[in-house]
């Protein structure tokens, strides 16, 4: 566990040595949410190394109402887990996922508290603090950048926004909320295989 704030060149110069190690001196780059970020500041940094790159619910720079959000999240992780995961269902997730999981709400919410790891403090705190702004002009790879129409956490517009200033970006719009994954696993692995192959 981290005992100071996370560094986002840190840990990209770590999974990147782990890469190295492994015997891969070029790859592909995926990433959702804070990972999306992630995956466009490794595009940046390494220009040679990094085939094609793929940002999933991203954003180049937090602003003042996904501070606030952040923020909220810690907040409520420190409370409870459980009362957190309620919220991030409501607020994470389109209509049609919500009115699927009401009946089993409780026992969703339970579940899902177990899986909130120690580190999400140290994560969200690194959420706050985003900006990868003048990175984007310096990705020089293909870029998909993707993003849910009814997220809101990572407004679309971010999305919108990153795509505008990478260089040949494509953008694709999907019929979800921020908790994209668990609604469109199956439209999202088709878009990176398509963009990847």
């Amino acid at each position: 566990m981290p005992e100071g704030p996370i560094d986002l060149e840190t840990v990209i110069e770590g999974a990147v040595n782990l890469m190295e190690h492994l015997g891969h001196n070029s790859f592909h780059v995926v990433g959702y949410s804070l990972g999306a970020v992630a995956a466009l500041k490794t595009a940046s940094l390494h220009p040679t190394r990094v085939l094609t790159v793929t940002s999933l619910c991203g954003w180049s720079q937090s602003d003042a109402r996904m501070r606030i959000t952040f923020d909220l999240w810690r907040r409520l992780i420190s409370i409870d887990p459980s009362l957190f995961m309620r919220y991030a269902i409501a607020d994470g997730s389109s209509v049609a996922t919500i009115e699927m999981l009401e009946p089993m709400i409780d026992t969703v919410a339970t579940m899902g508290a177990a899986t909130v790891q120690p580190g999400s403090d140290a994560h969200l705190e690194l959420d706050l603090r985003v900006n990868i702004e003048d990175d984007l002009a310096r990705i020089n790879c293909p870029c998909l950048v993707m993003g849910g129409r009814y997220d809101r956490w990572v407004d679309f517009s971010k999305s919108g926004h990153i795509a505008e200033h990478v260089r040949g970006a494509r953008l694709v719009e999907l019929p979800a909320g921020h908790l994209v994954i668990g609604e469109l696993s199956g439209d999202i692995a088709r878009e990176i295989i398509h963009h990847t192959s």
